[in-house]
């Protein structure tokens, strides 16, 4: 049976990493908001959803509700935005009051409401 020591010493980065996130998450600290994207080099969202992930109700409007605490959001589509502001008084079909939400549209039909804290991040690629 190896000794304590003999298992440290065998430890390798990626266990140092998981026993670190692992801490983290534990003790509550916030983790980044955003990380690296090695291939685009750009900002990746805190969530990164495709557009196959989002359900529309009968009129394709989706809500995102940010009772996490979440600061941003990607969503990667080949869609292109048509449109995009601040809600009106609307109550969605599935019966969620959006005012006040910010909203974009998609030329596939698709509307997201997320609430105006939330930062959204528009990946161009395939996601449908």
């Amino acid at each position: 049976m190896a000794s304590r020591e003999t298992k440290a010493a065998q430890e390798t980065p990626t266990d140092r990493a998981l026993t670190e996130l692992g801490r983290t998450l534990l003790a509550a600290e916030p983790i980044a908001a955003g990380v690296i994207d090695q291939v685009g080099q750009g900002v990746r969202a805190e969530v990164e959803l495709t557009m196959a992930d989002l359900i529309g109700d009968d009129r394709g409007e989706v809500v995102f509700f940010n009772d996490s605490g979440v600061r941003s959001l990607g969503i990667t589509t080949d869609a292109a935005v048509i449109a995009d502001g601040s809600a009106q008084p609307h109550v969605t079909a599935s019966g969620a009051d959006v005012t006040g939400y910010n909203f974009v549209t998609f030329n596939n039909g698709v509307t997201l409401y997320f609430e105006r804290e939330l930062d959204l991040i528009v990946h161009r690629g395939q996601g449908t």
